[in-house]
């Protein structure tokens, strides 16, 4: 069995629906991308984040938040860095501009792996950064995100937005205990020819949040971190088929942010997503569910829900039910929603 799917089945045991969120966040440090984790309060970001401390112990460095003006006094630890950087809470930021620099500020370091600004009064310069980086971001805030001239011009190309849809009905205080060997290297793996039907089923999955001379570039880094993650110097059919399953839940994007422009006027669905996270997690939930996990009242549960026709209507009953239309189970099935490991 491939590490990365043993790894998976070993963290649901104990964490049911948390695998798949600590896969994609190992296989970004080994990729050595950056990796945003968007999921509600109270679904295992965190655990998830403290489960890759653990697995990759000393290579892995945890911080608050990281702004441009912040890499001064991280200049000598940068140079000729290739660690793993967890930013475990955006919101703990109280200001919006601070959390943008933080994801502006890693995304770029860790694509372009330098930095080089001069002002008036000071001087960064950082070299061979060969880190990688992963964020941990509610929900609510990514409307401010992706409203931003930043979104398009730096994030969007740069940087892995993964959507976790799963809430534990029993979570747990601890985190996952799980080890995994880090295997070699991803330049000593060998990549297969980019053609064939699995190749295009990832490229598929990838368009829906990178330009395609990205995709090109993330794609690759990818299935060679898969392959070195298994102990292997040599991309494998086994590698394109378990990445398309760890990277399905990326498509969710495709419907979760509304454009009105071709570069501005963005809207993240905030209310869609935190429906699509209950559906996901208790199949037809109760609307006290919701209300408990959201804190709100029934009414607003009814006002939202009648805002998302499309993709939910309330059954009626004993405990009135918020229930999936063929749409939302269609997209759910396409983002790999429960999917089997």
């Amino acid at each position: 069995m491939h590490q990365l799917r043993a790894t998976i089945q070993k963290v649901n045991k104990t964490h049911k629906g948390l695998g798949p969120m600590v896969a994609m966040d190992v296989l970004s440090a080994k990729a050595k991308k950056t990796l945003v984790k968007i999921a509600p309060a109270g679904t295992g970001k965190s655990a998830a984040s403290d489960t890759v401390k653990f697995i990759l112990q000393e290579r892995a460095h945890k911080y608050t938040s990281l702004t441009l003006a912040g890499l001064k006094r991280l200049e000598a630890e940068f140079n000729n860095f290739s660690g793993h950087i967890i930013i475990d809470d955006l919101a703990a930021e109280k200001s919006m501009w601070s959390r943008i620099s933080t994801i502006n500020v890693l995304s770029n370091l860790v694509y372009s792996h330098y930095v080089h600004k001069i002002s008036q009064t000071t001087e960064i310069k950082i070299t061979d950064f060969f880190g990688s980086a992963s964020m941990n971001i509610q929900p609510v805030l990514m409307n401010n995100l992706v409203q931003g001239d930043d979104w398009v011009a730096i994030m969007r190309d740069k940087m892995i937005r993964y959507y976790h849809l799963y809430r534990p009905g029993a979570p747990k205080r601890y985190p996952p205990s799980v080890k995994l060997d880090w295997g070699p290297d991803i330049r000593d793996v060998t990549m297969t020819a980019r053609k064939g039907k699995l190749w295009y089923h990832l490229v598929a999955i990838a368009l829906t949040q990178w330009s395609y001379a990205r995709v090109e570039e993330h794609l690759p880094d990818l299935l060679k971190a898969t392959a070195a993650l298994d102990g292997r110097e040599r991309v494998t059919p086994t590698d394109y088929r378990l990445l398309i399953k760890i990277l399905k839940p990326m498509q969710l994007e495709r419907y979760l942010i509304k454009s009105f422009g071709l570069e501005t006027g963005r809207l993240f669905q905030n209310n869609l997503y935190c429906i699509l996270v209950e559906i996901a997690s208790f199949g037809e939930p109760t609307v006290e569910q919701i209300c408990e996990d959201y804190k709100v009242s029934p009414a607003t549960v009814d006002k939202v829900v009648a805002t998302l026709e499309h993709y939910c209507f309330v059954k009626s009953g004993t405990h009135r039910r918020i229930a999936p239309t063929d749409v939302t189970k269609e997209m759910m099935e396409i983002c790999g929603t429960n999917q089997r490991w």
